[in-house]
């Protein structure tokens, strides 16, 4: 008698085996058995995934379009860059940023300030205000205006720590207007910095 039992316990489970195997074929498609199945994703490919986002439209007119979302965005983490990389004298980031006039300008001042020993130390609160005053293009080249009002605290310092300018325990409110410039038919999808000007008041 047992050993009958154990005939039809064997039964069972391939009976039992086979209704799961269907059930893998209908649900994960045909390669469920033999693998290697559309669901399987090495590590690298999740990244990718996850990291690049898939474009709406993948034609050659939409990547040529200036998109003003997207463009502020840039301009955003641009801004911070470069005030921050001017401020710690860090030539290599600024020359990848700027035109060659604008970076020339920044260079003199970085190497002024080195000969003289004086550092400047900032500290960069956000961005109050983005706005875009002015768009030119002709054809795929643009140079966009843009308007940037934020907070910082900075001040520069003599070779023996003293404060020789600004405040560094007040924070200024500066009003920037940059140009940038980009031949949108252009791979590399840096907005380059060719004209600047400022002015600021202090918050009290």
């Amino acid at each position: 008698m047992s050993e009958n039992f154990g005939y039809i316990d064997i039964i069972l489970l391939a009976i039992m085996a086979g209704f799961i195997l269907l059930r893998l074929r209908n649900t994960l498609g045909k390669g469920a058995d033999n693998m290697p199945m559309q669901t399987k994703f090495t590590q690298n490919q999740v990244t990718e995934d996850f990291v690049k986002p898939t474009p709406v439209k993948e034609t050659k007119k939409s990547k040529l379009e200036f998109e003003e979302k997207t463009f502020k965005q840039g301009a955003e983490a641009a801004y911070e860059i470069i005030i921050n990389a001017f401020a710690k004298g860090d030539t290599k980031t600024l020359k990848g940023l700027t035109t060659k006039e604008i970076f020339k300008s920044f260079e003199s001042i970085i190497k002024e300030r080195n000969e003289k020993k004086i550092t400047s130390e900032l500290t960069f609160i956000g961005i109050k205000e983005l706005k875009i005053l002015d768009i030119q293009n002709e054809g795929t080249f643009y140079k966009v205006k843009t308007k940037f009002v934020s907070e910082i605290v900075n001040c520069l310092k003599d070779e023996k720590s003293e404060v020789i300018d600004g405040d560094p325990e007040k924070i200024k409110i500066v009003t920037d207007v940059w140009v940038f410039e980009k031949d949108l038919k252009n791979s590399d999808p840096t907005w380059y910095l060719t004209e600047l000007s400022s002015e600021e008041e202090t918050k009290h």
